[in-house]
């Protein structure tokens, strides 16, 4: 349903930018339909939030996700869904290779032969959601923030130690869930 509203919408966007007139028109047919998807999202996202409530073990885990600052609705009931409440998967690094952003050499033989790099065999939808909080957590959470000010004054580009900061989001996760306690900032400890 989201790609279908953001298809929608784009597509007039983009036809108003090149003929105001057939965009504003087709901005009309499509009302109705941009207006079905947004209501029909709203419902969607209100049953996932019953399910999660009716399921006392799940609430818990779904609380435990959010308190971790940069990690809001969609990552972690995505989460939940992909580790099956993290009764499947609950190892920090099997996960961050499972979303894509474990790092990996290349190396053939003894040689090491370029740049590490993170696998392309990953749940392409989970890496988008993870790298949207990461850009969140940078952003507001003062622990991530100072890691990743530091990191990049000291002369790493900024998307290699964005993917680190996806890597230590999942980590923060796996770990609040394994503990089954909520997350607390240490900034002394960066």
């Amino acid at each position: 349903m989201v790609k279908a509203l953001q298809s929608l919408k784009v597509t007039i966007k983009e036809l108003l930018a090149v003929d105001p007139i057939s965009g504003k028109t087709l901005g009309q047919v499509n009302k109705k339909a941009i207006r079905g998807l947004e209501e029909s999202m709203e419902q969607v996202e209100e049953k996932m939030q019953e399910f999660i409530a009716k399921d006392g073990a799940l609430k818990g885990k779904y609380d435990l996700l959010t308190s971790v600052k940069g990690v809001g609705k969609v990552l972690a009931v995505s989460l939940l869904v992909y580790t099956q409440g993290f009764t499947v998967m609950d190892d920090g690094r099997k996960l961050a290779c499972y979303c894509g952003v474990a790092p990996f050499e290349y190396r053939s033989g003894t040689g090491v032969m370029g740049k590490t790099g993170v696998s392309k065999f990953a749940i392409k939808q989970l890496k988008h959601i993870l790298h949207m909080a990461a850009m969140n957590s940078v952003r507001y959470n003062e622990e991530m923030k100072a890691y990743f000010d530091r990191k990049v004054s000291e002369g790493k580009s900024k998307m290699s130690v964005l993917n680190a900061v996806r890597n230590k989001l999942l980590h923060q996760i796996v770990a609040v869930v394994k503990r089954g306690t909520p997350y607390e900032i240490k900034l002394d400890k960066i």
